[in-house]
């Protein structure tokens, strides 16, 4: 994937600039109409600055993306409601907006020229290593965004990247000391590992019967969705090579090759084929979607579906029994669903999922026992020394799984108490005892400068910018229009 993006970096720019500056319709989640009072055309204002809905829209879509990609592909709306997008976009904007305010007072500005300069040293707008101005209109019509928005954004942009500028911190000699300490404080310890595996126990099958019958809603079958499915097929017959020749001329970019470049149309025609004869089906796939949904006709086939395997445009739409979806492409056709029935999850029986039930069996009474001998044993356990100060880098330089020991010292430096026990797998408890603690590790301090640098600085930044950002709060009033 990596050496994709590498390849194909030139489209890719435009892709992630649009993705935070433009709402493209098509890849747009629907939130639902607002009604912000008599102010329509804004959700809330910073100062004498207007936050638009528009914007406001943008932002839900770049945020919703963002969460999408870490989910898999797999957010819906409810999930998205869960995270709070809608509050998590609008305090972004009421943020950016009073540091814009901010540096507009300190006379902060960006000039045409700067943002012109700055567009034109995009890798994603030149030819030959030059600036293309027909390929930057042809770039940002295919994007559906106007230039004078996308230069408003990029102005934008350049003003906040002055503010961060002028109020970027200097890291002072004390202050890279007091982060080195923090970060590479010295322990010697005593540690003792303990693992579940180790712990013999033996389940009867009356037990495992009791433990299915006390947790028996873990062990469900799936949730079923039973679909009627109708496919319509493209055809490629009589379609002409005039219109197979002016649809590749328009949509070129879709056929790039592995080196970054387009494809010539006679090696891709067969795809262009396939693409053309897509399009032309949408009309006949609508038709036998507006049949269906009016009983006129009954689809092909009948499928069972899971969550997990339920297609997205499904997935994101509100399920209702006898309810059609409209004609979506899966694969080289058109596909339309209708739900027939929601079959609810029940309980498995103990025959079919006996090895889960006593391996959680074994798993619950194993931790139990574990965590109960970490409690006797944390006060008087004899365990390994170490010789040398280590530090939460040092995982090397303990006697345990190098993934443990990481896991043992990230938690262990963040602990305040002297002795205790970290648990540091699911089935695994480290037991500790501080011995002696040194605040100066000059070594440490010598190999990783940069580090601790880059470390001190972002944290006086952070503290730099709550600070701002709770006095312009004061110095620029808002009003939100609509409790989001």
């Amino acid at each position: 994937m990596i050496s994709w993006m590498q390849k194909h970096r030139k489209y890719l720019v435009i892709t992630i600039w649009i993705s935070t500056i433009a709402f493209v319709g098509a890849g747009f989640v629907g939130w639902g109409a607002y009604k912000f009072g008599s102010h329509g055309d804004s959700v809330a204002k910073v100062g004498d600055t207007d936050i638009s809905i528009k914007a406001f829209a943008q932002k839900q879509n770049e945020i919703y993306n963002y969460y999408n990609k870490m989910y898999g592909g797999q957010l819906d709306q409810e999930k998205a409601k869960q995270l709070g997008i809608n509050k998590i976009a609008l305090q972004s904007l009421i943020q950016q907006t009073l540091l814009l305010n901010y540096a507009k007072d300190l006379g902060l500005r960006v000039s045409d020229d700067e943002v012109a300069a700055y567009i034109q040293q995009m890798d994603v707008f030149q030819n030959s290593g030059q600036f293309d101005k027909e390929l930057y209109l042809k770039i940002l019509k295919q994007n559906r965004l106007r230039p004078k928005d996308f230069e408003e954004s990029i102005k934008t942009t350049l003003l906040l990247k002055k503010l961060q500028n002028a109020l970027k911190p200097t890291l002072y000699p004390i202050e890279y000391n007091t982060t080195a300490s923090a970060l590479y404080i010295g322990d010697k310890i005593e540690y003792k590992l303990l693992d579940a595996n180790d712990i013999n126990i033996s389940v009867t099958p009356q037990m495992v019967q009791k433990y299915y019958e006390e947790h028996k809603r873990d062990y469900l079958s799936p949730k079923i969705y039973r679909f009627n499915k109708q496919v319509v097929f493209p055809k490629k017959e009589g379609i002409s090579e005039k219109e197979l020749q002016e649809y590749y001329n328009s949509h070129k970019l879709r056929y790039v090759g592995k080196n970054g470049k387009i494809l010539p149309f006679e090696k891709i025609k067969e795809r262009v084929l396939a693409d053309v004869a897509l399009k032309k089906s949408k009309k006949e796939a609508f038709q036998t979607y507006l049949a269906i949904k009016k009983g006129k006709l009954q689809p092909q086939s009948e499928v069972n579906l899971t969550q997990e395997n339920l297609p997205a445009k499904i997935e994101r739409a509100k399920l209702e029994k006898n309810k059609t979806f409209k004609p979506f492409i899966e694969g080289d056709h058109y596909a339309i669903y209708k739900l027939l029935q929601i079959v609810p999850p029940k309980p498995l029986p103990l025959e079919k999922v006996q090895s889960r039930v006593k391996k959680d069996l074994l798993y619950s009474l194993k931790t139990k026992k574990l965590f109960a001998l970490a409690k006797k044993e944390v006060k008087n356990f004899q365990g390994i020394k170490t010789s040398d100060y280590i530090c939460r880098d040092d995982a090397e330089k303990l006697q345990l799984d190098k993934i443990v020991a990481m896991e043992f010292l990230k938690n262990l430096f963040l602990s305040t108490k002297p002795q205790g026990y970290i648990q540091v797998s699911p089935t695994q408890v480290v037991l500790y005892r501080i011995l002696d603690q040194k605040l100066q590790m000059p070594h440490k301090w010598d190999k990783n400068k940069a580090y601790i640098s880059d470390n001190g600085l972002q944290l006086k930044s952070y503290l730099i910018n709550a600070n701002i950002l709770r006095k312009l709060e004061k110095l620029y009033p808002i009003t939100v229009y609509k409790g989001l």
